[in-house]
């Protein structure tokens, strides 16, 4: 009799429990968390802290493969990706998708490291934005042995023997500048065959969309307070080359931040932040918040701005981000004067007009005057090359041009940039002076000393022609040689 109530109980035990399991697996969260938790509890925790579980939205609502997906695989049952793209996102956040879309954040691999093999792909008439093309050529095989403002090292490589060397494998591009503009995920048939891991913020992905959302928003939190600090757009905008970081931290809106940020309310929802819950502008505020109800939320970075900072020469902001790659992009002032008069809008949430006008006065001179030194140091290197002082066919590997790409690239950006956002160090001292007395002085007293030194090499040949043999006076000017250019040396260190 004990026996048969044991089964009894045994069977309606089981029968409850295939109910709740088939429950679990019915609730999208619920087979995901229970292996997840003991296998990745950082990331279960993280999602269990965001506003994602609060709502309901559980694991398999966001990596659920779309039928078309290249990197979806049967994972438990389920055919999931790892490779959560903007279209994942979209469902939920069609409108900041949208704007995503058309910045210059999701073509920022083909703006960037991607350039060249982009522009190679259309030039043989294939669409860069099929996996198809990236399958039969490998983006990130492509550009390793290409010169490009990027990789100004090819030179170096090239004399020391390792440029074409197959046991060097260029990874600074990858952990490097792939890392934050993104890479060329490749994939087939669910397994991933090439750049992964990655989040930079214009990663190509396997569906065909352009970048990643938890560039900013980071997984599996999706923080909209994480995304509104400016150590976020830190992890990118800083360096030599694009310090925003340390300009902001240098300018009186980053000292603020840094002395008071952390009693700030970071978690008012989107269209709803305002003076009233931080004391100074972060990155965000500025360039994509719906800051003080004045201008609406946008997820189009350079959607307030009126310079192009970052190329050799600023113009009003270009059209339109996906022409860049292919050099096809041209200004548009009048979506550049749209830009500047919605970022004052922010500014006089907090400041008063005449404040903010004479400010933006006062950095457009600067960009004029960067502009102007830019067209001499131009004119400048296209005259050493009209000479034959150097050649052409390595860009960046002679003096003057390494001068030149350093006063665009690194400090003429620094001089521009820290006046736009009000680091005055870093728009004179890092910039301006930088550019002035440091690289345009070398760039010109190079060109006078080989000048000079081919002046004394004629001279020395119609000697030597003259006499038919290389008599003393040709003997003593060629020995002079190498004292010229010391000489000019000198001249240039005192």
């Amino acid at each position: 009799m004990k026996t048969k109530y044991l089964l009894i109980f045994a069977i309606a035990a089981a029968m409850v429990l295939s109910t709740v399991n088939a429950q679990q697996f019915k609730e999208p969260g619920a087979p995901c968390l229970s292996c997840h938790d003991t296998v990745t509890p950082g990331i279960v925790k993280q999602w269990e802290e965001s506003k994602h579980s609060k709502v309901g939205v559980k694991c398999y609502v966001c990596h659920l493969a779309k039928d078309d997906d290249p990197a979806g695989f049967e994972h438990m049952g389920y055919r999931v990706t790892a490779v959560v793209s903007p279209r994942y996102c979209e469902s939920c956040h069609p409108k900041q998708v949208a704007e995503f879309s058309k910045s210059k954040h999701a073509w920022t691999a083909f703006i960037g490291p991607l350039k060249p093999w982009y522009r190679e792909m259309v030039k043989q008439g294939k669409d860069p934005l099929k996996l198809e093309t990236a399958l039969e050529v490998n983006p990130r095989d492509f550009i390793k042995d290409k010169l490009t403002p990027l990789y100004p090292d090819s030179g170096a490589l090239k004399r020391a023997g390792l440029l074409d060397s197959k046991d060097y494998y260029h990874e600074n591009q990858v952990l490097g500048c792939l890392e934050c503009h993104g890479t060329y995920v490749i994939a087939k048939d669910g397994k991933i065959l090439d750049g992964w891991p990655n989040n930079g913020i214009g990663r190509v992905n396997p569906d065909g969309t352009m970048g990643t959302c938890s560039a900013c928003h980071t997984r599996h939190r999706f923080s909209i307070a994480e995304a509104r600090k400016p150590e976020t757009c830190g992890q990118c905008h800083l360096g030599p080359d694009h310090p925003q970081i340390e300009i902001y931290e240098e300018s009186k809106h980053g000292n603020i931040y840094a002395s008071s940020g952390e009693h700030w309310n970071w978690d008012v929802p989107p269209g709803q932040w305002g003076p009233e819950d931080i004391a100074a502008p972060t990155c965000a505020t500025c360039h994509m918040s719906g800051f003080g109800g004045v201008v609406e939320s946008t997820h189009d970075v350079g959607a307030r701005l009126y310079w192009e900072l970052q190329p050799k020469k600023s113009v009003p902001q270009w059209d339109d981000p996906s022409l860049v790659p292919l050099g096809k992009q041209k200004p548009d002032e009048e979506q550049a004067k749209k830009g500047r008069a919605e970022m004052k809008k922010v500014c006089r949430v907090c400041h008063a007009s005449d404040w903010v006008d004479g400010y933006f006065e006062s950095f457009d001179k600067v960009v004029s005057d960067y502009n102007k030194v830019y067209e001499y140091t131009e004119k400048l290197l296209n005259t050493a090359y009209e000479e034959g002082l150097i050649d052409k066919s390595n860009p960046i590997d002679e003096i003057p041009e390494i001068m030149y790409y350093y006063i665009w690239h690194h400090d003429g950006r620094r001089w521009r940039m820290g006046a736009s956002m009000m680091a005055p160090d870093w728009t004179h001292w890092n910039g301006a002076v930088d550019a002035l007395l440091d690289k345009l002085n070398m760039m010109e007293e190079w060109i006078k000393m080989q000048r000079e030194k081919k002046q004394l090499e004629e001279r020395v040949a119609k000697l030597e022609q003259k006499k038919g043999v290389c008599g003393p006076t040709a003997i003593a000017a060629i020995a002079l040689l190498p004292l010229a250019g010391y000489a000019a040396l000198r001249r240039r260190k005192l």
